[in-house]
């Protein structure tokens, strides 16, 4: 009897289970896309082999995040006051999939239209690919939060980071390191074009899966804001929240502190004289890191608490421009000792930024009333949203010194220990909730 229930649940999973596996798959399949396109690595060469400045590479991570996180809170109110969440998430998917198939033509006509023309086409299409994204962010964090339950959050972003990671390095390293090899089966900018392709059949395939999840109605009556109450409340929760002030500084030391993360690569090749085949590696070997971590990840997360997990990445984040700033004195200039020990840099990018994305979005979720979750994370993400252009200003600053990687890199270690010493001044929120929270942002 007991095999038989456990043959069916597996067979035909409760809908809560059904649920959790769904948007699991979504970040399996979505991390895979978000792999092959990589805005760090694929992105910023391609760019740079069209010859893009340095500015323009460090504007592609800018958009991606900028662009991903600056409309939530212009879209918060209205999405606050609707009872279900997906049929705005289905909508965005669809715009999302035909802006990047536009950006994948670019990429395929690049030597046609020419690199001024390729450059701004491709600006466009990422921007609108990535604002799409952005507005329908916030349904997606509401439906997470109705659909899984709160002690196996952390196993569900883990999760999602874990698999999507092992089949980024099983799949997305061997693809890219071999497209990109200068002896690779096709010529540029074919073979952009084709990890471009390949990106957006396991993005569509990640935006059905979690299209499918069955939302669960609120428990407590969604409040619907307008523009203006909204932009009126972010002052006041500010002052009011000390949890939710205390969390978007450290985030903001910590976009600052990601000032030199696009130009790691780009140091690397030009600087450091490493061979293009090391890109697929250090891509490789930057998600397996990223994924196995996420086994102890997630446990830190749902067993000591998001907080902790904070410390954790943030402290690990600040490592990262120091080893790339120690390491060409240790190891001579285009030497294979040099390209292989480069990789620590990837390891520890890998091990920060999954562990931070994990904390991150658990803690938000922790400190935001249910009511109000999606104003505190459009707040929350706008606030954020702002600070994810400084790395354009990284590229202008490299270009205004004459490409000076040692200036830069020492201002993000600065930054990442800022970003450290903010984050330890957190508590942890999930077993001591502040009741004065649960008063509507309106009626304060």
């Amino acid at each position: 009897m007991l095999r038989f229930e456990a043959w069916r649940q597996r067979v035909f999973p409760s809908k809560t289970e059904r649920n959790f596996r769904l948007g699991v798959a979504n970040g399996i399949l979505f991390s895979l896309a978000d792999a092959l396109i990589d805005a760090n690595l694929v992105l910023a060469l391609f760019v740079r082999q069209m010859g893009a400045s340095q500015a323009f590479v460090g504007l592609l991570p800018s958009l991606k995040n900028g662009g991903f996180l600056l409309p939530q809170l212009l879209v918060a109110g209205r999405i606050g006051g609707m009872p279900l969440k997906l049929p705005l998430y289905r909508r965005a998917a669809i715009g999302r999939s035909f802006a990047f198939l536009l950006m994948t033509l670019v990429i395929f006509g690049a030597t046609t239209l020419g690199p001024s023309l390729t450059l701004l086409l491709l600006c466009i299409t990422y921007t609108a690919y990535n604002l799409t994204g952005g507005s329908s962010s916030l349904a997606f964090q509401d439906v997470v939060a109705k659909a899984i339950t709160p002690r196996r959050r952390g196993s569900f972003f883990s999760y999602r980071q874990l698999f999507g990671g092992l089949l980024a390095f099983f799949v997305a390293g061997p693809i890219v390191r071999t497209l990109l090899a200068q002896d690779g089966p096709l010529t540029f900018p074919a073979n952009y074009g084709i990890l471009c392709s390949i990106s957006l059949c396991f993005m569509v395939l990640a935006f059905y899966a979690f299209g499918s999840i069955d939302e669960p109605a609120l428990t407590t009556p969604s409040v619907r804001h307008t523009l203006r109450e909204t932009l009126q409340s972010a002052p006041l929760l500010f002052r009011t929240d000390v949890d939710f002030r205390r969390f978007i500084l450290s985030r903001i030391w910590s976009r600052v502190g990601a000032i030199s993360d696009p130009f790691y690569i780009i140091y690397a090749r030009e600087a450091l004289q490493i061979s293009p085949r090391f890109v697929g590696i250090y891509l490789a070997l930057r998600v397996i890191t990223a994924a196995l971590s996420n086994l102890y990840w997630g446990r830190v997360a749902d067993q000591r608490g998001s907080r902790r997990l904070l410390v954790l990445a943030t402290g690990l984040a600040a490592a990262v421009p120091a080893v790339a700033l120690m390491l060409p004195y240790i190891f001579a200039t285009g030497s294979e000792a040099l390209a292989w020990a480069f990789s620590a840099v990837f390891l520890l990018i890998g091990l920060s930024i999954d562990g931070s994305a994990t904390a991150s979005s658990t803690y938000l979720l922790e400190i935001a009333p249910e009511a109000e979750r999606t104003t505190y994370t459009g707040i929350a993400n706008t606030a954020l949203g702002v600070f994810t252009f400084v790395p354009v200003f990284g590229g202008l600053l490299l270009g205004a010194l004459g490409n000076n990687y040692g200036l830069l890199f020492a201002i993000g270690a600065l930054a990442s220990v800022g970003a450290w010493g903010a984050t330890l001044r957190l508590r942890e929120v999930r077993e001591v909730r502040d009741d004065t929270r649960q008063v509507g942002l309106m009626r304060a």
